[in-house]
Order: structure tokens, then sequence, then C-alpha cells
């Protein structure tokens, strides 16, 4: 009897031994609003911007939430382009929890990516009415950010061409300069060093004739006035079709930038299908968006249109020729552009070397500048781009900012990569 008591309990030892870890394997804790919210930093730290939204709408749901929760949600929609969400919830925060320095710092970064300047101006105005001692930082960052958004800047620019790395062609040198007018761009050129020079328009570029002097370089000068393009929040819903001007069928088509792009590629069309139902301005939006969502800036890949696809990685020059194609493929006649992004407000430009590739769209009548790495961009176009060339407008398929010339064959070379040096200011209104 002794024996059977005993056995029995050591069974019962056991079985309780083996029961209670497999039972606390299964038990998981109740999400709660702290919980969540720790996942959401967590979801932050790794940057990863959708997870931090998702723990954030699942704590929201579990109770009111506080202003660094409506904050948070707000900055995550932010970092993933979803401009109208994000504002959406910068104002409930405002509604919710009231106008703090934090509150309001949200609100006007939210209106100032979405394009939105009147209701970015003010909730600085809101800001900067509050108490000294409630702010939780200076204000000159969003002060000088908010002048540069809403005020032209001038550019006073230097490049310095050593005569040596250009051909001497006919006497002179050849050179595709800064768009004298275009767009947000106004532009005065004049050459310093030289015998003379003259700028002429070809091919609907601006292309300057320079006989060079006696020493080892010429000096391109120029004061360029850029003024940003603030097209509101709207802009896309607004843009209706139209007819095309008949040049610009040919925008329409195929397109060289080195190499050939191909709009009606089959990859490309199945991505672009079903953002065909959807009117012109939208049109260009879901291809921001997409790209937004889709492809990584990165180095180091191929320039040719299936590479690009599949890789989903590039830089400027990939993400607009994608673009470019993209749009062409919608119906939207699209080329790139190339020049130099200086930056805006006020400061000192030293050697920037960097050339840059966006894309201009046809809408509303009227060419449209976007940046393929902002999807913000159709709503403001901020200053900065200051414009050499379009490859293609109003040209036939072959034209090619990499292989251009005059009508007697001369090889027009570009100032892109040398050197520019200056100056950059606000322009007071």
């Amino acid at each position: 009897m002794l024996i059977r008591t005993r056995v029995t309990a050591l069974t019962l030892c056991a079985a309780f031994l083996i029961c209670v870890p497999a039972h606390a394997r299964l038990y998981t804790p109740a999400p709660t609003y702290a919980s969540e919210m720790e996942a959401a930093n967590a979801a932050k730290a790794r940057g990863d911007m959708a997870g931090m939204e998702q723990a954030i709408l699942r704590a929201l749901a579990l109770g009111p939430g506080d202003e660094y929760a409506w904050r948070s949600l707000a900055w995550a929609q932010m970092h993933q382009g979803k401009w109208r969400e994000s504002l959406a919830t910068a104002r409930e925060n405002i509604r919710r929890n009231g106008k703090t320095s934090w509150s309001l710092e949200q609100l006007y970064a939210s209106a100032m990516a979405a394009g939105d300047l009147r209701l970015a101006g003010q909730a600085l105005k809101d800001e900067e009415r509050l108490p000294q001692a409630s702010r939780n930082r200076s204000l000159e960052a969003e002060r000088a950010a908010y002048r540069a958004a809403t005020h032209p800047t001038r550019y006073d620019l230097t490049w310095r061409l050593r005569v040596a790395d250009y051909k001497l062609q006919k006497g002179e040198l050849v050179i595709n300069v800064p768009f004298r007018r275009h767009l947000w761009q106004q532009a005065t050129l004049w050459f310093e060093g030289a015998r003379s020079w003259r700028i002429e328009e070809v091919g609907r570029r601006d292309v300057a004739f320079v006989v060079p002097g006696d020493g080892d370089e010429v000096r391109l000068r120029a004061t360029v006035i850029h003024t940003p393009e603030v097209r509101g929040g709207r802009f896309a819903d607004r843009v209706r079709e139209g007819r095309l001007p008949p040049d610009h069928s040919l925008l329409l088509g195929s397109f060289r930038n080195r190499i050939d792009y191909d709009p009606t590629d089959p990859e490309l069309l199945a991505i672009v299908s079903p953002m065909r139902t959807l009117p012109p301005g939208r049109r260009v939006q879901a291809v921001l968006d997409w790209l937004a969502a889709n492809v990584k800036y990165e180095f180091g890949y191929p320039d040719d249109l299936t590479s690009i696809l599949r890789n989903r990685k590039g830089v400027c020059h990939h993400q607009a020729n994608l673009m470019v194609a993209m749009c062409r493929a919608l119906g939207i006649p699209a080329l790139v552009a190339h020049g130099i992004r200086l930056g805006g407000g006020d400061g000192e430009i030293k050697d920037v070397v960097a050339s840059h590739g966006w894309v201009e769209v046809w809408l509303d009548g009227r060419w449209v500048g976007v940046e393929p790495l902002n999807p913000n961009s159709l709503r403001y176009f901020d200053s900065g781009y200051l414009i050499v060339d379009a490859a293609g407008r109003g040209a036939g398929p072959g034209d090619d900012h990499f292989l251009m010339y005059t009508p007697d064959g001369r090889h027009i070379e570009g100032i892109q990569g040398v050197p520019v040096s200056g100056s950059m200011s606000i322009v007071e209104r």
C-alpha cells in the first residue's frame, strides 16, 4: 500500500512538472496599450515605419492615446510617404491634445511634406505664439525652411572650365549651359577670360560658343533666380485630360538616354496597368508612390530598364529613366531633366560637383517638374534644381543628353561634373 501511494505521488508530480512548462509556453499575455507602444518604439529603432504605424494603430484601439502616440503615428505615416494620412493624424492630434510645441512641430512637418504651405505657415505662427519656456526647440530651422519654400532663391555661381578639358571645334568651345528661361528658372549668363562668346538656342537647349583667351581656363558666371512651385495637395485631382501639342506625341514612345528605353516593355506594362484608370494627375502621383515603395536608392546597378525593374535599386538617373518610361506607358508625356541639385536657403556653395537627374511631365497644359526620389514633389517642387538640359524636349526618340550635336555637326559638351562655387540667398518679396 505504501509503495502504491509513493508511485501514485511520483506520477502526479511528474505529470505536474511536464504540464507546467507546456502550459507556460501556451500562455500569451493579452496586448496592452503600453506593450503595443513598446512594439512601436522597437519598430522605429529598426527603421520599420510600417511596423511602427501598425503597432500604434493597435495601441490606439486599446485606449484613447496620448499626444506622443498621435504625433508618432503622424511621423511614421509621413516617413512612408502617406502625406494625406499623416496630415489628417497631425490635425487629429491637435484636436485631441491641443496646441503644444510637440503637436505643432509635427503638424508643421506633415503640412510641409504634403505641400500645404498655408497650413505649415499657420502651424509655425501658432508655435511662435507659445511662451518661450514651453517650446521644445529653437524654431530657426523651420523658419529658414519655410522661407526657402515660399520665396525665390538667388544663386551667384562660377564654373572654372579648363580649356584643355574641351575640344576646340572650328575655333570655339561648344558648351551646353543652364537654361536662361525655363519653368522656375531665370538666369543671366556670361563668360570671363574669353576673347568672345555667344549663347544660342540649339534644339531647344542653350548652347554657348566660346573663343577662349590666352589663359588655361574660362569662367562661366551665372546669376540665377529660382522660384519654388507650390501646387498644393489637390493639384493631382484638378488636372484634366487635354489635347497634346503635335510634337509632344513623340514624348510618348521609346527614348534614348545613353541606352534605349521602351515604354511598351511587358514587365513595365504589368506594373502600370492598375494605374491606367486614374485621372492624369493621379497617374503621375501613383508612379511617384510606386517608386517610393518599391525602388531603393543605391549605387552600382546597370542602367537598362530590365535590370532596373528586376533589381528595384538605382540612383537618380535610374529612377528618372524608369519614371519617364512609366509615365509614357500611361499616356503622360515625360522627359528626363539633367542638371545640378544646389539646395535652397541662405549659404555658401563650395565646389559642388554632383550632377542630378529628375523628371518633367506634361500636365495641366504645361511642363511640371517632379522629383522621382520624393513622392511629395508633385504638390511642391522646391528651389535648387539648376536645369541644364531636358533631353528629348520636342525632339525625336534619338535625342540623347549624352550625345548632343549642333546642326553643323559639332559635339555639344557639358558642365556637369565641373565644380561650381558661389552663394545662395533668399529673395524677400
